[in-house]
């Protein structure tokens, strides 16, 4: 199966999926972890390579680069796939064009696609015709783009959009911890309780919340110890589910939304860890034994 085949083989909105560097960009992220490590240039030469193939991507008139070959789309998935990795290859090259690029590519993703009134993301939008292909307030997706701001925060801190990201942020966390299901879970489409139960939006929404209370980005009129509360119980249902294979069930297939399989994923892996990582000090031994 190719990577396109992968994207369009379990239901959703799209029949057909060209990658484009903005699909494989979060690809670079370890890559330059491992460069900081290392220091070996052929890591980061290869980051380059990448960081140049967003530069040389389609994009919409706002300038926002394109999330498949198939036409001027964005979908909010994209900003965590990209922006982290530019603004830690800013970083690491010294170039603050890198990461402007990162803070304006969320800062347009979220003018296209986050509604005003409900302050969730809606999952993709095309430019021409101007419509929603999937305009679903889907779990990741809203997961996706928490886990981007925080970490550009966590990177570049003075940045001069930095506040700007930050209210973003916390109106979406709030947002969407409104509507977190008793149980610890949130619903695949946010505001639909007849949808499954969703477990990779689940561990976003710990990971970032986590990190948000560490770094104390969270603004002074929300409680912290509430959100930890909401991130702590988001985990531990998830870890209780774990299987004894170590796959982590209940994660909606690509490319999310609305009509697609459940099954576990790399992300539903990778975020589980991420967020045990992420709420370590949280997490007692006898905490971890419980839900493991």
């Amino acid at each position: 199966m190719s990577y396109g085949d992968w994207h369009t083989s379990s239901g959703g909105h799209i029949r057909t999926f060209t990658p484009l560097a903005s699909e494989t960009s979060a690809v670079g992220v370890p890559l330059l972890d491992m460069y900081t490590r290392t220091q070996d240039v052929r890591l980061l030469e290869a980051a380059r390579k990448q960081y140049q193939s967003l530069l040389e991507a389609p994009r919409t008139q706002a300038g926002g680069i394109w999330s498949r070959g198939e036409g001027p789309e964005l979908w909010i998935d994209f900003t965590y796939l990209m922006c982290p990795f530019m603004a830690k290859f800013g970083l690491a090259t010294q170039n603050n064009d890198a990461i402007d690029l990162a803070f304006d590519q969320v800062l347009i993703h979220v003018d296209a696609l986050v509604d005003k009134r409900k302050q969730l993301a809606r999952h993709a939008w095309c430019e021409k015709p101007d419509h929603f292909p999937q305009s679903a307030f889907w779990a990741r997706g809203n997961g996706w783009l928490l886990g981007a701001c925080v970490e550009l925060l966590v990177l570049a801190p003075q940045h001069r959009h930095a506040e700007r990201i930050r209210r973003i942020l916390n109106d979406v966390m709030q947002a969407m911890a409104a509507l977190q299901d008793a149980s610890g879970y949130f619903y695949h489409v946010l505001d639909d309780p007849l949808s499954n139960l969703e477990a990779s939006a689940t561990l976003m929404f710990a990971y970032a919340a986590a990190l948000t209370i560490k770094h104390e980005l969270l603004e002074p009129e929300h409680d912290a110890n509430a959100l930890m509360d909401r991130a702590l119980r988001a985990f531990t249902v998830v870890a209780g589910a774990v299987e004894d294979s170590g796959k982590v069930p209940g994660v909606a297939m690509v490319p999310g939304g609305p009509g697609v399989a459940f099954d576990w994923t790399l992300f539903g892996q990778g975020f589980f860890l991420l967020a045990a990582h992420a709420l370590r000090d949280r997490l007692d031994d006898a905490a971890f034994e419980e839900v493991m």
